[in-house]
């Protein structure tokens, strides 16, 4: 899967800065999904101080292998 963050160049260091993201969901069990980054870029606008991170995430198992 394909995700993207938009923010400023703070909020996009914290995500760029970790391997795996945890996920909250609201209605599905289990309630937190664990993913690992895969491929990190780092798009920046050139007239303001606007990011976009896109990365593929994995989801995880509870022993830290990818599904």
């Amino acid at each position: 899967m394909k995700i993207c963050f938009h923010g400023t160049a703070d909020e996009i260091s914290l995500v760029a800065g970790r391997p795996l993201m945890v996920l909250l969901t609201a209605r599905d069990l289990p309630r937190m999904r664990v993913f690992e980054l895969y491929h990190p870029r780092i798009h920046a606008h050139p007239s303001h101080e606007h990011y976009r991170l896109c990365a593929r995430l994995s989801e995880t198992t509870d022993e830290g292998r990818t599904v």
